[in-house]
């Protein structure tokens, strides 16, 4: 007997599954990418558990007849290539013919189909790759694929995967993208009966807005320029689109989304005067090349992509985006668009006259009543820096000289005079420190104070963004926030924690959702991984000027707490240099 052998067509297509057909969120991409194929016009898909229940995908494209619907399901049947060379021009979402077929022999599977030139539907069921006969039912024109209990047959594969929220994210990562990219068309997520986005079409603007909330709209800036035969068009971001995570960075070639580090490099770099290192701009574009210069078949699930030239496609992306970046102030947000800021000179803060540095050493008067209306903000911010250090004092409190002079250098870090020495500590993680130990006493006795916002704020947040903040309101709320859902994607914001500036709070959640996603990795309680991420938004920054008062404060408030030597994700925060040290570098023997 040959040990060579022909292997049966369903363990072929459970071994194309294996490629194709990863997770619940493999099977949406496949399913949604047909319906576009198809020239659907409006595209619902229906989630249960996660994915692992059901997945229905319906579309009212140009459907399938009877002979088609069988045809589907035989592995390498398409009708979007014919010949080799068709392979150096797809235009196509999809064109391998094994989606479906390796679908199937994973799950059990209904086919509905109409035609748009047929009198009538059918349905085919299919369990675990075996069909059934072809039966007429009632439908519309389009087709409707429902696939329930995946992986039912392959339990290896079904224990990997993760929890029902975990699951949805993944499947709103691949639906988002194709919904930036065709926003002609309608999109409908549902996911246990809830609704994560119902998307109209419209331009590609509002299809931005309606993604990642309304605030979008102001904040992003059109591209659209050529080089030869390549083409960049889409959206960049302002800087109040920066966030400290991935996941609103979106590329696709010929309007087919992709993932290439080459080309997400090239976006960095024009932004890279602009933003700091661990920092990420949003955009949204679309490469137009010519269909033989790039190919497209070079991955099972069909992210990936080889160009002829990627250098040059690369040079055209960078140009283009600095060009965006350079032809319009609206990069700039509300504060990073004005002159640095004067630094406050050590004085009586209650005078009503403020001496300043000028900007060429000497100093000069400057009369309160006079500031601009930036200085005067500058000035606020620092009265409610204030404010979030002023709480209760504890009763340990910190052996330090008193009186002793103190710094702030470069509007970012504390230099004071010690017993031995000299301490330069770091104002942001100390003040992180601070309240991240607050945070957590509050938490746990639950009793954050608040301040009740004036009108109370919606908030819009992205799909993805949305369900990780409902997961984490309750402990939010216990901070300090007063938050509430209020409509699909939407919270309202009653209240903040003390302190915290009225008009921040979009960005501070934004923010703490970023690095409560992130800092998953690290071995944090629940609890103290949203402790750490509040703190580190809500702390005074690097860059912000403080009185001496609020310095001595921020000291006195840093050595009263148990841990005042790091911060909560582990990064120093006070450098000692010793007398003998300092002697040492001066040479004094």
């Amino acid at each position: 007997m040959s040990r060579i052998h022909i292997l049966p067509d369903i363990l072929c297509n459970k071994i194309a599954a294996g490629e194709v057909v990863q997770r619940p969120a493999s099977v949406v991409k496949e399913l949604v990418e047909n319906s576009i194929d198809a020239e659907a016009t409006r595209i619902e898909v229906t989630i249960n558990n996660g994915g692992r229940d059901l997945i229905q995908v319906i579309d009212d494209g140009l459907g399938l007849d009877k002979e088609e619907l069988g045809l589907a399901l035989e592995r390498h049947a398409t009708s979007k290539i014919a010949e080799i060379d068709d392979l150096f021009r797809i235009k196509t979402m999809g064109f391998r013919g094994e989606a479906l077929p390796s679908i199937a022999s994973v799950s059990m599977m209904e086919l509905v189909s109409r035609a748009r030139d047929s009198e009538g539907a059918f349905a085919l069921e299919v369990q675990a790759g075996k069909a059934e006969k072809l039966q007429p039912i009632a439908w519309e024109t389009g087709t409707r694929i429902t696939v329930k209990n995946l992986f039912f047959n392959v339990p290896a594969r079904l224990k990997f995967l993760k929890a029902k929220r975990t699951e949805l994210n993944h499947i709103i990562d691949r639906v988002k993208p194709l919904a930036l990219i065709y926003p002609e068309i309608a999109f409908k997520l549902v996911a246990d009966k809830k609704v994560i986005f119902d998307l109209r079409p419209g331009s590609s603007q509002d299809r931005v807005a309606a993604v990642f909330g309304s605030e979008y709209g102001n904040k992003i800036i059109p591209v659209d320029e050529s080089r030869g035969n390549i083409k960049v068009s889409g959206f960049i971001g302002n800087l109040d689109l920066v966030r400290v995570a991935r996941g609103e960075q979106y590329l696709s070639i010929n309007q087919r989304p992709v993932s290439d580090r080459l080309l997400n490099n090239a976006v960095y770099q024009a932004y890279k005067s602009l933003i700091q290192r661990g920092e990420y701009p949003f955009y949204t574009l679309n490469i137009s090349v010519p269909l033989n210069e790039v190919d497209v078949n070079v991955h099972p699930t069909k992210t990936e992509v080889k160009f002829n030239d990627e250098w040059r496609v690369y040079h055209v992306v960078k140009e283009t985006v600095e060009n965006g970046l350079r032809q319009t102030l609206k990069v700039m947000p509300g504060f990073h668009n004005r002159p640095p800021p004067p630094l406050f000179a050590p004085s009586d803060t209650h005078s009503p006259q403020t001496s300043f540095v000028a900007p060429q050493g000497g100093h000069y008067d400057y009369d309160a009543q006079n500031r601009s209306p930036e200085e005067s903000e500058i000035l606020q911010k620092a009265r409610q820096f204030s404010q979030v250090l002023d709480r209760d004092p504890v009763d340990v409190k910190p052996q330090r000289q008193q009186g002793g002079f103190i710094w702030q250098v470069h509007n970012k870090y504390i230099l004071s005079q010690i017993n031995n020495g000299i301490a330069i500590i770091d104002q942001h993680v100390a003040h992180e420190r601070v309240l991240y130990e607050e945070a957590l006493r509050d938490m746990d006795e639950n009793k954050g104070t608040s301040q009740s916002l004036l009108f109370p704020a919606t908030q819009e947040f992205s799909a993805d963004d949305y369900n990780v903040l409902v997961d984490i309101i309750p402990s939010l709320n216990t901070l300090g926030f007063r938050l509430r859902e209020f409509g699909p994607q939407t919270v309202l914001v009653e209240a903040v924690p003390t302190g915290m500036r009225g008009g921040s709070e979009g960005a501070i959640l934004k923010e703490i959702i970023d690095y409560y996603r992130e800092n998953r990795v690290f071995d944090y309680s629940p609890t103290k991984r949203l402790a750490a991420s509040y703190s580190c938004k809500a702390a005074v920054k690097a860059g912000d000027p403080l009185t001496e008062e609020e310095m001595r404060v921020l000291v006195d408030r840093l050595f009263a707490t148990g841990n005042p030597f790091y911060c909560p994700h582990g990064r120093p925060i006070i450098i000692n240099l010793s007398i003998d040290e300092l002697d040492k570098r001066f040479e004094r023997h």
